[in-house]
């Protein structure tokens, strides 16, 4: 929805018209993303263990550190000049000095290391860093690509944050290279970060399949309730095209 709907006094009678309840605000896509995964976590009604993340969302380190603070893991991609650092530096908090306020917040050592683009990361990985791994079974065949993880510190606000996975996927025959970060444990296996980096396909197959198939883009309605019940019936029925799908895949045909 344009934000000026929600911030401009002269959309005020357009959006009583179609019913746009008077206490909603105006939200960018990662705090509306961490509104539902917060309630999808307090309701559980839904088991959920991971998310997964395009840049749009990774490279805000808010809704990262959101999903964290909910006890969830994420697997997001970022750009690729992303910083991290390889080895987290020293950050103490500066002695006070003469009769002004003791400083609160750390500060980077002198000569300490600049954290480094997470292309460069990758760039200086020796060859044999490199596997190649099957992300998944796809409906032609395995997918395959090249994978290297490495151990890195995130930066945040300028200084050190959580330790997490620096997570790259290399393209076997273009080279294109994708970049992600992962909260995951230490003692996490690479094949769980590299069948991580794979479910983003599933989720954008469905939004697709919903689009060309099932109408979720062809809504021809004029309010927010109008909206909100086409969305509803549009994954009810995803929902139940895939439960008969596999119901039926299971039996021979007749």
């Amino acid at each position: 929805m344009p934000a000026a709907w929600l911030t401009d006094d002269a959309y005020a009678e357009r959006r009583r018209q179609c019913g746009l309840p008077p206490e909603t605000t105006c939200k960018t896509q990662p705090e509306l993303a961490q509104e539902m995964m917060t309630a999808v976590v307090q309701s559980q009604a839904l088991r959920c263990r991971w998310v997964a993340a395009d840049e749009a969302f990774g490279n805000h380190p808010g809704f990262l550190d959101g999903v964290a603070g909910l006890g969830l893991g994420y697997c997001a991609a970022v750009p690729h000049n992303t910083r991290v650092w390889e080895e987290r530096p020293a950050t103490p908090i500066p002695p006070r000095r003469g009769r002004g306020r003791r400083p609160q917040r750390e500060r980077l050592v002198a000569g300490a290391p600049e954290a480094q683009t997470v292309l460069k990361v990758a760039s200086a990985l020796p060859a044999e860093a490199w596997t190649r791994q099957t992300i998944k079974e796809g409906s032609q065949g395995p997918m395959v690509a090249e994978f290297a993880v490495v151990r890195v510190v995130a930066v945040r606000d300028t200084l050190p944050g959580p330790d997490v996975w620096l997570v790259l996927r290399r393209h076997v025959e273009t080279g294109e290279l994708k970049i992600s970060l992962s909260n995951a444990p230490v003692d996490t296996a690479v094949a769980a970060l590299v069948r991580m980096s794979g479910m983003r396909w599933p989720i954008e197959t469905c939004c697709e399949d919903s689009t060309q198939l099932l109408g979720m883009g062809a809504y021809a309605v004029r309010s927010w309730t109008g909206w909100h019940q086409h969305m509803t019936l549009v994954i009810l029925a995803h929902f139940f095209v895939v439960r008969m799908r596999l119901r039926f895949k299971k039996k021979p045909q007749r």
